[in-house]
């Protein structure tokens, strides 16, 4: 019978760790992989602990400042935190489409990406979600999504988050799509959009975007996944461009 994953990495690993040094990586970034590995194989969750440095250190076979680059590697993407003090230490985090949002932000920086170039791929992605929701969504999902839009239904208090409402559907429909990548994809797109939306510019316009989320949700709750697919692109089509939407977008 198999044992049952433990809450710490194991820190007596006969087999240790080999630096690939040919392969022209930083030791570090192996490094940070290898313990992300090891992390993914144990099943460890969010809070469990790594093993003490003097262990680490043991077990890559590399010197402190090494290993430390490898945590801040992972720290800095939000893989893990590392809380200072006799008591403290490196602990799992489950990264969030936050974290990926702020990675993928930068890197489009670098590649001279504009808002309106992520708009176009959120168009692209969202119709395809739709319809996997419709496919593969479990019926504790439906339900989820349908007092979502029962509460769209509903007449909106003056002052009213609609860009909230807004992500809050699409993310949504983007978890219950159970697609790994395009999933944390778009929701990591909106993120990176959603500072640069006013919803006092087009409070019509939200409005109308906000009771389109009815129709499509219905579709996806039924499981008419061609629908679904229709009304999501045609929903996408009708969102207003972001402010400079044809600027260089910024690191957030």
């Amino acid at each position: 019978m198999a044992e049952p994953p433990t809450d710490t990495l194991p820190a007596d690993d006969p087999k240790g760790f080999v630096i690939e040094r040919a392969s022209g990586e930083k030791v570090a970034s192996q490094i940070a992989r290898a313990i992300v590995r090891d992390i993914v194989q144990r099943g460890l969750s969010e809070g469990a602990s790594l093993p003490p440095e003097p262990a680490m250190l043991e077990q890559y076979r590399v010197g402190r400042p090494t290993l430390r680059e490898a945590l801040r590697i992972l720290e800095v993407n939000g893989l893990i935190t590392i809380k200072p003090g006799r008591s403290g230490g490196p602990k799992v985090r489950r990264s969030d489409t936050s974290n990926l949002a702020s990675q993928l932000s930068l890197h489009f920086m670098s590649r001279r990406v504009t808002y309106a170039d992520v708009s176009s791929a959120r168009r692209s992605i969202e119709p395809t979600l739709a319809r996997l929701a419709a496919l593969n969504a479990t019926e504790a999902e439906r339900q989820q999504l349908a007092e979502l839009i029962h509460r769209t239904d509903q007449p909106w208090p003056r002052g009213s988050d609609l860009l909230a409402e807004s992500l809050a559907f699409h993310r949504l429909v983007a978890v219950i799509s159970h697609e790994p990548v395009l999933g944390p994809l778009s929701v990591s797109l909106q993120f990176i959009l959603n500072p640069r939306r006013s919803e006092q510019e087009h409070s019509r316009t939200w409005k109308q975007l906000t009771s389109e989320h009815i129709p499509l949700g219905e579709a996806i709750i039924r499981g008419d996944a061609e629908q679904a697919e229709q009304l999501m692109a045609e929903h996408m089509s009708h969102y207003p461009p972001v402010k400079a939407h044809e600027e260089i977008l910024d690191w957030q």
